[in-house]
């Protein structure tokens, strides 16, 4: 090689390794100045919550939202966008109106929502209070109240004690309780940022736990049915003032519905509650007309994707996606109303920088997740095998990693790396041009009870963001409250464009991120 060939073959490699090593940095200012400055998060969330909400599995007004996602990701120039359907028999729940008060031994209006896929009252219907407040044994509640129950609404459960709110309702994590998550040694079973299943096989037996749960109640419910009564009210000791009906999950055709079941506020029941045991007989006044339909093109996930652009690498995909769903007594904009919405944020940032991934990315807003993973289980069986079965099809090798969003509407402070040690260098890399944001904590830590969890069964390398709490737990989870109000900006921001640079990273990687085993 002469002088010339040999000048001309250096000024190549370093031409050559200049590119490679800038492709990543300018990669990422173009997602930052569409995540930041071009953001359409919130416009996104608002649609989701104030148009399209709630949106609770089976119904109208889920298809409606899913449709909604799916013209919006093809006006954003998304190369594929499609529909897949998940449950043949679930049923949709709608309220149409209803009310509920006390009119004697004085007025008050109780603040109430109906629990979901419970009957509707026929009417408006007066009867006596009585209050049974602790039904565990059915053969005991039997024992006392057989008979006496024709014609009466019934006040189930315990009073909940006073609270002077000395607590605070929303909070961050705080830099001890970060710290204490990161020096976690081992992934189970006590995460102290979150929710985690510590040592049960979730997946495996996730139909006879969510069974077990759901239908714990039927035959209480039975009995009052078959004893005349007219309605249930409950409560979950969410104070002040907050409505949280989760609790009935009859949805399948062969589920029996309860008859009307109301969620009141705390301070009402503890109002009716002490009138009951002074003696003054509260009479209740209700209506509730609701409807109940079996539609099953309701029930989509709504898939979309960017197609690789390597030649070698466009078949394998990286994953992203939040449930889809909500429950009903509010407009879901926390759950998962911002998951969805940042995840589809995270599309179209992508998209509007002009960049093509080598590996495709595709997002998945799952149906059904809140009665147990409907959506995200029927596609994993569709695409990567049935659960309990050693098989599994080809497809479960081309998945890199799923990136998943739902713990409310907090700010990402990292990620749980789902026991998967070998991944943290890389995301270590990966998130330190956001460290000024404080995004890159990583935990050992599991957490559970939500859409990842599949793919971790799989053998899919899947984690779920670390979230600060905010109010999700004490104000909006399956409340009356879980409105676009409790949505702050800033964070959704971050989520959506940090999100996005992760996927971009992992889909340019030479290799797939690594599995646990």
């Amino acid at each position: 090689m002469n002088t010339l060939s040999r000048f001309l073959f250096i000024v190549f490699l370093i031409s050559s390794f200049s590119a490679t090593s800038q492709t990543i940095p300018l990669a990422l200012s173009k997602i930052n100045t569409q995540g930041f400055q071009q953001s359409q998060v919130m416009s996104l969330i608002a649609d989701l919550s104030d148009v399209h909400g709630p949106r609770l599995t089976g119904t109208n007004q889920y298809y409606a939202a899913a449709q909604w996602a799916k013209k919006t990701m093809e006006y954003w120039g998304m190369d594929k966008v499609y529909f897949e359907k998940y449950c043949p028999d679930c049923m949709g729940w709608e309220v149409k109106s209803f009310n509920m008060e006390m009119t004697a031994p004085s007025y008050m209006k109780i603040q109430a929502y109906p629990y979901a896929w419970t009957e509707s009252s026929n009417g408006v219907q007066i009867g006596d209070l009585i209050w049974i407040e602790n039904y565990s044994n059915l053969e005991n509640v039997m024992a006392q109240w057989s008979g006496k129950l024709q014609g009466k609404t019934i006040l189930i459960g315990s009073a909940p004690q006073q609270n002077m709110l000395f607590d605070g309702l929303s909070s961050r994590f705080t830099e001890d309780q970060i710290e204490e998550a990161e020096k976690s040694i081992v992934p189970t079973p006590n995460n102290p940022l979150g929710p985690s299943a510590g040592a049960v096989d979730l997946i495996e037996d996730l139909e006879v736990i969510f069974e077990s749960f759901m239908r714990k109640d039927d035959a209480f419910f039975a009995f009052l049915k078959a004893e005349g009564a007219l309605s249930i009210l409950g409560t979950t000791p969410f104070f002040p003032g907050v409505i949280h009906p989760s609790g009935t999950y009859n949805l399948k055709e062969k589920h029996a519905k309860p008859i009307p079941y109301f969620a009141i506020s705390p301070e009402n029941f503890g109002t009716l509650s002490r009138l009951i045991t002074r003696g003054l007989n509260p009479k209740i006044k209700f209506h509730l007309d609701s409807e109940l339909y079996l539609k099953p093109e309701n029930n989509v996930n709504i898939i979309a994707e960017i197609t690789g652009s390597d030649p070698k690498l466009k078949d394998e995909v990286v994953m992203i996606g939040a449930h889809f769903d909500s429950w009903h007594p509010a407009s879901g904009a926390t759950d998962n109303g911002a998951g969805s919405a940042v995840m589809m944020e995270v599309m179209r940032i992508i998209k509007s920088a002009g960049l093509r991934p080598k590996r495709t990315i595709r997002v998945a807003l799952w149906g059904g997740e809140e009665q147990g993973y409907l959506g995200s289980l029927a596609y994993a069986e569709n695409h990567f095998g049935k659960i309990k079965e050693t098989t599994r099809k080809k497809e479960v090798e081309k998945i890199s990693a799923y990136l998943n969003m739902d713990n409310g509407a907090g700010q990402m402070r990292g990620l749980y790396l789902q026991g998967n040690e070998a991944v943290r260098p890389m995301f270590e890399e990966m998130l330190a041009p956001y460290e000024h944001l404080d995004v890159n904590h990583l935990t050992i830590q599991n957490t559970n009870f939500t859409d990842h969890d599949v793919f971790d069964y799989y053998n899919i390398p899947g984690f779920q963001i670390i979230q600060d709490p905010l109010n999700y737990m004490t104000t909006t989870h399956h409340t009356n409250l879980d409105a676009l109000e409790y949505v702050p900006e800033r964070d959704m921001k971050i989520n959506a464009t940090v999100i996005a640079a992760l996927v971009y990273q992992i889909a340019q990687r030479d290799t797939r991120l690594p599995r646990k085993y």
